[in-house]
């Protein structure tokens, strides 16, 4: 069985794999919590996995991603106490599946590595010849482009929903903290409905421009490319945008487990 963790700005997300082309076979989230030991977390991954039924005894192999430096010595040790294994790390040197087309391969994000293993395995098994983009809204709203030929040439940082609230309310006087929820209609009739429309309908206008700009570079008509989307943002901003698109809340963690298959023969 295979352990896959992504450890994100605000969460940890780990999934259990019995064969790496499939479906998941739990999955679980935990805060991501820089001033906690790897005790605590080995604590609390052991409750959850027994909770799910899972011996961690049956874990044979175990990979992770990060964007957190902070927690990896801790996220590492705590694989290695519940498994005796250390994990395999997203980082240069592991096999991918595709190639990385950008000016510095090194600086491509972990999760955005694994997002594009499992768009490039996905394509390929599809036997698709036609480009991606790759759509990931959590802490910051991220979106890479595969070209044809199943490449990663680059992409598009924002800040994602949360984040964008947070700084409104933060770096401003009068506008409140609001509770995040649906948006009924562009024209605000309240601070309120006015923020929640600006940060929705802003974020889902900006995917949209970048999604249609991104097609224009990659030499595809408007809609051609296949939009994959991710991200726990995403149930707020996918309903409003105007292009197709397929979701998958798992992209990452099967993305990892591609990338182990390739790494570890």
């Amino acid at each position: 069985m295979l352990l896959a963790i992504n450890v994100e700005n605000r969460k940890i997300s780990v999934a259990l794999f019995e064969d790496s082309n499939a479906e998941p076979v739990s999955c679980f989230k935990i805060s991501a919590d820089i001033s906690r030991t790897d005790d605590e977390y080995t604590v609390t991954v052991k409750q959850l996995l027994d909770y799910s039924g899972i011996d961690a005894g049956d874990i044979d192999g175990a990979i992770m991603a990060s964007v957190v430096p902070q927690l990896n010595d801790v996220i590492k040790s705590v694989v290695i106490n519940l498994t005796g294994k250390a994990p395999v790390v997203v980082g240069p040197g592991v096999k991918t599946g595709f190639a990385i087309k950008i000016d510095d391969p090194a600086e491509l994000g972990a999760d955005i590595v694994a997002n594009a293993a499992a768009v490039a395995a996905t394509l390929k098994e599809e036997r698709s010849d036609r480009p991606a983009v790759i759509l990931d809204m959590g802490a910051a709203t991220t979106l890479f482009a595969i070209n044809k030929n199943r490449e990663v040439i680059g992409g598009a940082i924002l800040a994602g929903v949360g984040m964008s609230l947070d700084m409104l309310h933060e770096k401003t006087a009068l506008l409140p903290s609001i509770e995040m929820s649906g948006v009924s209609r562009a024209i605000g009739r309240n601070t309120k409905e006015s923020l929640i429309s600006g940060v929705i309908l802003g974020q889902a206008a900006m995917i949209d421009g970048l999604i249609d700009r991104f097609e224009s570079e990659l030499g595809c008509e408007r809609g051609e490319a296949t939009v994959f989307a991710t991200g726990e943002g995403a149930d707020l901003i996918l309903s409003d945008l105007n292009h197709s698109f397929r979701y998958d809340s798992s992209l990452t963690l099967k993305g990892l487990a591609m990338i182990y298959k390739n790494t570890v023969k």
